[in-house]
């Protein structure tokens, strides 16, 4: 396995500051993409591109601005109608990704942003992968590891104040929003990776154990049911009253980053990857 590539203060600052451009009220989205940004950049894909899990696209074109022959392939009608609106993609597959077909025509590279955690048929779908690609073709992903779920501080919160029922329906629930069918360790990750014919070239940590015990803390917080929506709502109304709040937490971050033991691990990872 290769050894983890660090980012640079400076690399996540700016990445940050980006992802509170993107989503300037949610704390949990800036800390996290905003990592991921850092990591991306460090790349370049060329075209065509397969983007899996696609989204509605925002993403995508916030990060890849200069990238104009993109196929998209998403599970979600809706969500790939707004894909193709977008404007980003000029064509978006409506299917599983373990459906992926093995056309003559095949991509120079692929993306694949926080998705292939959440697919049941992981081996299908990197197979998948690696059939639509050209030899040679690189792959970029990010993943979320067996620390997404190990450093949860919400339920060890809540198993310390005598309600412990409450703790496991927290932790199970958060799985069950996120449907993470697949948190593995970085090694289990690369090792996948490899078996579905991927080289790893270069593996970047993101998120280590401070960081990501705050992100946790707040997504766990938020995505608890509220009557008919869950408690973002009101987070994001409240921060909305401190107008600095986007420019400002990115300094936040970079304090949390100072006190960081080790780099080296994180809730998740980005992977630069080469079909063999």
């Amino acid at each position: 396995m290769t050894d983890p590539v660090r980012l640079s203060i400076a690399e996540l600052e700016a990445g940050w500051r980006a992802a509170a451009r993107l989503y300037p009220w949610y704390p949990s989205m800036i800390l996290w993409r905003g990592w991921k940004i850092a990591a991306y950049r460090r790349f370049a894909l060329p075209e065509p591109v397969l983007d899996i899990g696609c989204g509605d696209g925002r993403f995508f074109q916030f990060v890849f601005p200069d990238c104009r022959d993109v196929v998209g392939v998403e599970l979600d009608p809706g969500t790939a109608r707004s894909a193709l609106d977008s404007g980003v993609y000029r064509d978006v597959h409506v299917m599983a990704a373990d459906a992926l077909p093995a056309g003559p025509q095949r991509f120079a590279s692929a993306f694949a942003n926080c998705s292939l955690e959440h697919m049941d048929n992981l081996h299908g779908v990197l197979r998948g992968i690696h059939a639509s690609l050209q030899p040679g073709a690189p792959f970029l992903c990010s993943v979320v590891t067996d620390y997404f779920t190990q450093w949860s501080p919400l339920p060890v919160v809540l198993e310390a104040a005598g309600a412990p029922a409450a703790a496991r329906e927290v932790q199970r629930g958060h799985e069950a929003y996120h449907h993470l069918a697949n948190p593995l360790s970085r090694a289990g990750w690369c090792a996948a990776f490899e078996r579905a014919g991927f080289v790893v070239e270069q593996q970047v940590p993101i998120v280590p154990e401070l960081a990501a015990r705050l992100f946790l803390f707040v997504d766990q917080f938020v995505h608890l049911p509220r009557g008919a929506g869950e408690w973002s709502e009101p987070l994001t109304d409240y921060l909305r009253q401190f107008p600095a709040f986007p420019a400002k937490f990115p300094s936040v971050l970079s304090a949390i980053m100072a006190m960081e033991q080790s780099a080296d691990e994180g809730a998740g990872f980005v992977a630069w990857l080469r079909r063999s």
